[in-house]
């Protein structure tokens, strides 16, 4: 693997500002740019290596790999993102019943008897939403504990905090596609 933090000249830390990659981005993107004489392998090698380092779950795996360690997908996940796992499933489950009651339903009237639990959806919605931003910020404040620690020492621990990233990255995903899914069965009549 490509060390990421070397490649645009970020600094060997997990706790990074994203205006910061975004400016080292654009100065490497700039220089070796195909247009400008630059090489065509080497810059999406840098395009690639700003992806990673912009998202923090990606920036914490790519970390793990640079110390030579080995990610492991199937490990330990934090307590506090799988005690989430219900309410993200219960919420997708009543707005995809919600659809589907509603694409069946044949009447308007029968449309609006159903669009009475519309409020509550949306707030469901917008708490599960919230709560998994509030879980994905404390996941990523542990990243200063990492690099002051070091990472050689938070071995398990950095994978910990990868795998929760990754599910509360997929369940904000799933959430914002549900969303999706309860506006569009509201415009379809």
């Amino acid at each position: 693997m490509t060390n990421p933090f070397a490649l645009l000249g970020v600094p060997r830390k997990l706790d990074l500002k994203s205006s910061d990659i975004d400016r080292l981005l654009l100065d490497a993107s700039q220089i070796h740019h195909p247009d400008a004489g630059g090489d065509q392998n080497l810059f999406l090698e840098i395009r690639s290596a700003g992806e990673i380092l912009k998202s923090p779950e990606k920036r914490v795996r790519a970390a793990i790999e640079c110390e030579g360690f080995s990610f492991d997908g199937r490990g330990e996940i934090p307590a506090e993102v799988m005690g989430s796992f219900s309410n993200v499933a219960s919420v997708l489950q009543d707005i995809d019943s919600f659809v589907s009651e509603r694409s069946n339903a044949l009447s308007s009237l029968g449309k609006a008897v159903l669009d009475i639990r519309v409020p509550k959806l949306k707030a469901d919605l917008e708490g599960g939403i919230s709560n998994l931003n509030e879980l994905k910020k404390a996941m990523i404040a542990r990243f200063k504990i990492f690099d002051e620690r070091g990472w050689s020492k938070c071995e398990v621990e950095m994978g910990e905090v990868a795998r929760g990233l990754i599910f509360l990255t997929k369940w904000s995903a799933q959430l914002k596609e549900a969303n999706g899914k309860l506006f569009e069965a509201l415009l379809g009549g």
